[in-house]
C-alpha cells in the first residue's frame, strides 16, 4: 500500500482536549503527514509525522484532513 499524504487544516472543528492533545503530539495546522495504515469499516488511521506514529479516530482523521471517503 502506498503511503498517502496529507496536510492537517483547521483544528476548529475537534473538541479542547483533542485538539489540545494533538497539538502536544507535535500536530499542528500546515503539518504534513504520512498515512500509513487505514483500518477497514472506519476504524482508527495510523498517520506519521516527524518519525512518530500515532493512531486517530477515524472521524478526527478525516475532519482535520478534510479528507474524501475513500
Amino acid at each position: 500500500m502506498a503511503r498517502q499524504n496529507y496536510i492537517l487544516h483547521s483544528f476548529d472543528c475537534l473538541n479542547v482536549s483533542t485538539a489540545t492533545r494533538l497539538h502536544d503530539m507535535g500536530l499542528c495546522e500546515g503539518c504534513p503527514i504520512k498515512v500509513v495504515q487505514r483500518y477497514p469499516f472506519h476504524g482508527p488511521v495510523i498517520i506519521e509525522n516527524d518519525h512518530q506514529r500515532i493512531g486517530l479516530r477515524y472521524q478526527v482523521f478525516m475532519s482535520i484532513t478534510g479528507a474524501a471517503d475513500k
